[in-house]
């Protein structure tokens, strides 16, 4: 059995199958040319999404300490003329509010999860002209791939993207955790050429490190960018070029919107 790809159109065939949420048994196909892995039809998401981050991922805040080191150093020597900055798909709000600690304009657009931290610091879902947006482990939750692009596309210049890259060869469902049969929301894993793929569709430069990926849509120099996202630069960098945190800013706002309230 085949299936269309839904990155590059070519034939996905059978990959594998896998029990996940502990009762549907489901099928995966892999395309030929590009390696993506899909699921069969997701009918399984209303259910999935109960809860919208799910109890296993315990590395939620270590994540976000990781990628707030890397995008405040992107932002402050990759990208300086960067202001306006959106989180898409971001979750509790954790994320905007470590980069607007850090004096970056960030805002927050998550219609799946309550926005804990970032309160009254979001971005209405028609928004674009943004500089630079940010969707960690997001795009593994894409439905329909080229749809959510396609809005990424037309809402920034420049992104910076989290997910795992499928190993070659491509491990079966219980051999990698990634596929995180007990989440039931991994229904798309993307292969470093997937990646490349939406990088060249879509007019950007693709720089990876590991499992975290920047698609420029300015000429930007590898190398340079890959020591950042190595994240082994941040000691040496951190003490220049600093921004002034819009923490107490936030604060001040927040006071004035329960006043309003009162």
């Amino acid at each position: 059995m085949t299936m269309d790809c839904l990155v590059c159109r070519h034939n996905a065939d059978s990959f594998a199958h896998a029990t996940i949420l502990g009762k549907y048994e489901i099928e995966y196909f892999r395309c030929r040319d590009c390696h993506f892995i899909q699921t069969e039809k997701p009918y399984w998401l209303e259910e999935a999404y109960g809860d919208a981050i799910i109890a296993s991922d315990v590395g939620l805040i270590a994540r976000n300490e990781r990628f707030a080191r890397i995008t405040d150093l992107l932002l402050r020597f990759i990208y300086p003329k960067a202001f306006h900055c959106l989180d898409y798909g971001g979750g509790y709000g954790m994320f905007t509010r470590m980069m607007r600690d850090r004096g970056h304009h960030f805002l927050h657009r998550d219609p799946y999860c309550q926005n804990l931290f970032a309160a009254g610091l979001e971005a209405e879902s028609s928004a674009n002209g943004f500089d630079f947006l940010t969707a960690f482990e997001v795009f593994e939750h894409f439905e329909n791939p080229h749809r959510e692009l396609q809005r990424m596309d037309a809402t920034a210049d420049h992104w910076l993207i989290s997910t795992e890259p499928v190993p070659d060869p491509a491990p079966q469902p219980d051999q990698w955790w990634y596929y995180v049969l007990d989440g039931g929301q991994h229904i798309s894993l993307w292969s470093k050429r997937a990646l490349q793929t939406v990088a060249a569709h879509y007019g950007r430069q693709l720089v990876s490190y590991r499992g975290i990926h920047l698609m420029s849509q300015s000429k930007i120099n590898p190398l340079w960018v890959t020591q950042i996202l190595r994240d082994k630069a941040s000691r040496v960098l951190t003490p220049f070029r600093r921004r002034r945190s819009l923490l107490q800013d936030d604060f001040q706002r927040a006071v004035a919107t329960v006043r309003r309230a009162a």
